[in-house]
């Protein structure tokens, strides 16, 4: 698929702060912000199998019957070995009444799968191939892109030349002007995944699915504070 990217620059300064700074030197502070928004390139189906019978070993075989089933079904539609992930599989007894261990149910075998692949565009097609074949959970669909270190970057420099084009304006307006920079801070968005080379958008689907599902553009966000120098 084409990447297709397109960029907003939000040239907001926050609080600027003019101040007179140890040494008599003269300083302004001001926030710049800017986003980079790309198409992913990646997506990642997590889905799993639940069962649940007073015998374990019937409850196994029938979730591993519904597992084998999934696999087969996104196997047909291109997907091979590594692009497919066990995440846990988890047994555990059922009560009626879980405080006394009251009124056996039986035993609920989860198995839990992650499915990564490039060709966003096979993501319905993917659900449904899974929910066909008996799939009874699915955890969401995250997309992602694998560019999002350069992405930040170039949302970075997008940030700090907003930064610099507003500390200019704003000392031209006072008759000064701005010299080299004095500390440069990252800021943070609050919309970054934990570190990692992915930036992701999820979609919780909960036991179905309703509408077709659009991946839309990722957002990369940077901000940054920088203080400059400020002369007549």
């Amino acid at each position: 698929m084409n990447s297709c990217k397109s960029l907003v620059i939000l040239a907001l300064v926050l609080f600027p702060v003019m101040a007179l700074a140890e040494g008599g030197i003269r300083e302004i502070t001001v926030t710049g912000r800017a986003e980079v928004r790309v198409d992913p390139n990646e997506a990642v189906l997590s889905f799993a199998v639940e069962t649940l019978n007073e015998d374990l070993n019937l409850s196994k075989q029938e979730n591993d019957k519904i597992v084998t089933a999934a696999l087969d079904a996104v196997r047909e539609l291109g997907l091979d070995a590594n692009q497919i992930q066990t995440d846990h599989i988890r047994i555990e007894p059922v009560y009626a009444n879980p405080r006394s261990n009251r009124e056996f149910l039986g035993y609920k075998v989860t198995n839990s799968v992650a499915l990564t692949f490039q060709d966003v565009g096979l993501v319905e097609e993917m659900l449904s191939a899974v929910l066909e074949a008996g799939v009874n959970r699915v955890s969401g669909i995250t997309f992602r892109s694998t560019d999002f270190r350069k992405h930040r970057d170039e949302a970075m420099m997008m940030a700090l030349d907003a930064a610099k084009e507003k500390a200019q304006a704003m000392a031209r307006q006072l008759g000064s002007q701005i010299r080299k920079p004095i500390s440069i801070k990252e800021g943070t968005t609050g919309r970054f995944p934990s570190p990692s080379n992915s930036v992701q958008n999820s979609s919780p689907m909960g036991d179905g699915m309703n509408g077709p599902i659009a991946p839309g553009k990722l957002s990369i966000p940077a901000v940054v504070t920088v203080t400059f120098e400020m002369v007549d």
